[in-house]
C-alpha cells in the first residue's frame, strides 16, 4: 500500500493514526486496505 501513499506497518495488529488525521484520510485508508485484501484473497 506504500506505493499508494499509505504506510501500514506489518508488525502491528492495529492502525495507528494521528489526532490530525482527517475522516477523508481514514476513508482512503479503508478503501486501499479493502483493495489490498481483495487482491490477496481474490
Amino acid at each position: 500500500m506504500l506505493h499508494r501513499g499509505i504506510l501500514l506497518t506489518p508488525f502491528h495488529h492495529m492502525t495507528l493514526i494521528s489526532l490530525e488525521t482527517t475522516a477523508a484520510q481514514v476513508r482512503r485508508h479503508t478503501e486501499m486496505f479493502e483493495e489490498a485484501v481483495g487482491a490477496l484473497i481474490g
